[in-house]
């Protein structure tokens, strides 16, 4: 991709987007165009909620289309090769806390690797007081799991069946609360740590911390088990050898769907046992359900007949938080293996080592506001990186506009303060013949590879109770 000049707007981008080439998640199994215009299941969206949702229609024996709007499949995962190594420019890493896209991992023995900065030698934070502090991560991790467990309190009180967003009502006691809230109530942390908490959580929840709700972080502190380490392996440790495609891949094959890629949807009519999907180009589909696997910040630009729910819609309009930035970064000449944070001012909050590649440093950062750094720029990622790295020369740098992607308008899902308990439930509803399901209404892992496949699996057998 090409360095912006000023805003990147949303032509350049998908202008831009051609010089990503993905690779291939079957799309030599895609149909041009539909050998029919009835289905028995539509399935709107090929990422990986809806690729697993139209294997279990096929399964039941169900005629199935997957309609995708984009030139791939995998939806907010998208794997492509640079200089001949396989990187996930969105979606990565997965845990064995993750039960369904576990399952998947084990049943299709697609191999996993491990990223070297989830357990980095020297820690590098760069402080809200603009000081460059580094430590090693002996004497330091001890200290930051300790501000952890204070900033998530007491977590298995209020997520007791961390799988269960409704499992208990306490929840409801603190879902107005944000990430910066918590933080501001810290006692006995000391400034430093704080500021790495900052930046760790910053990077999590993707957005400045006053933009997501204190809750999605515990939550994400629950699922695998309420302790640091895990906490940390579960999002930054562990990722697919061939790229999460490799995975994506043999849930296409199982499942065998027709597939037609680049054909967004336009509107979705109701009547009776029928629903009518009208692509962008006004070609009508018909079927007897549909499950759509539209983000939550895009179901508001598709024409629903009848109209949706004003919650789901409401939410819609509103957006989830996950809005920031990913880069994959290489820094000329070994740097070892490190962990950087920064407070969310600053353009990246966190800044770790994925591997030590022909003598160069293989770098993976997140910021969490994607306006204040270029990630394919490599002059502004060197500025970024030299804010924890003095002396870093950038060789390349690549990644995706997520927040420029009209079928995503963002990155992964975090709940800003106030909507798990106002949208939630209403989220995860059916409405008529439609079935609606993504990682970012997920149960447990929302906003995960593991929340969309359990998305997946549950829209499946909601169709053939529906169906039968």
């Amino acid at each position: 991709m090409t360095a912006r000049d000023g805003n990147l707007t949303r032509r350049d981008f998908m202008a831009a987007v051609a010089a990503i080439a993905p690779v291939a998640a079957c799309a030599a199994t895609s149909v041009a165009a539909a050998p029919t215009k009835d289905y028995d299941v539509i399935v709107i969206g090929g990422g990986f909620c809806g690729i697993t949702a139209a294997r279990e229609c096929r399964k039941a024996g169900y005629r199935t289309l997957v309609l995708e709007a984009r030139n791939r499949l995998g939806g907010r995962t998208f794997t492509t090769n640079v200089s001949g190594q396989l990187i996930d420019l969105g979606g990565m890493w997965v845990h064995w806390s993750q039960p369904y896209v576990w399952t998947e991992i084990k049943r299709s023995g697609v191999a996993l690797t491990e990223s070297l900065g989830a357990s980095a030698d020297k820690i590098i934070v760069r402080t809200r007081r603009n000081r460059i502090v580094t430590l090693s991560s002996v004497s330091f991790n001890a200290q930051f799991e300790r501000a952890l467990a204070q900033y998530m309190g007491s977590s298995r009180t209020l997520l007791p069946l961390p799988h269960d967003p409704f499992g208990s009502d306490e929840y409801l006691k603190v879902d107005q609360i944000s990430s910066a809230e918590r933080l501001s109530s810290l006692t006995r942390v000391d400034d430093v740590c704080r500021d790495y908490l900052d930046g760790f959580l910053a990077s999590s929840g993707h957005n400045s911390n006053d933009q997501f709700a204190w809750l999605e972080m515990v939550r994400w502190y629950a699922l695998p088990g309420h302790n640091p380490t895990d906490m940390s392996d579960s999002v930054g440790r562990f990722h697919f050898a061939s790229g999460s495609v490799s995975l994506l891949n043999a849930l296409v094959a199982e499942g065998n769907p027709d597939i037609r890629l680049g054909t967004p949807v336009r509107r979705v009519v109701q009547e009776g046992s029928r629903v009518t999907i009208v692509t962008s180009a006004g070609e009508e589909l018909n079927a007897r359900a549909v499950i759509s696997t539209i983000p939550l910040n895009v179901l508001k630009d598709v024409d629903w007949q009848p109209s949706l729910s004003e919650g789901r819609m409401q939410a819609s309009r509103e957006t989830h938080a996950g809005g920031g930035t990913k880069a994959h970064v290489v820094i000329e000449g070994n740097h070892g293996n490190v962990a950087c944070a920064a407070p969310d001012l600053y353009p990246l909050n966190w800044l770790a080592t994925e591997e030590i590649h022909e003598g160069n440093t293989h770098l993976i950062g997140f910021g969490a506001d994607a306006k204040q750094v270029d990630v394919n720029d490599t002059d502004s990622v060197e500025k970024a990186v030299r804010l924890f790295i003095p002396s870093a020369k950038v060789l390349s740098t690549i990644g995706y506009e997520w927040n420029l992607d009209p079928y995503s308008k963002g990155t992964w899902c975090t709940l800003r303060p106030g909507m798990w308990s106002k949208y939630l439930r209403d989220l995860q509803k059916e409405s008529g013949r439609i079935v609606f399901a993504s990682a970012d209404w997920a149960n447990g892992w929302r906003g995960f590879i593991d929340g969309a496949i359990e998305q997946g699996l549950s829209a499946g057998a909601r169709i053939k109770a529906m169906l039968a």
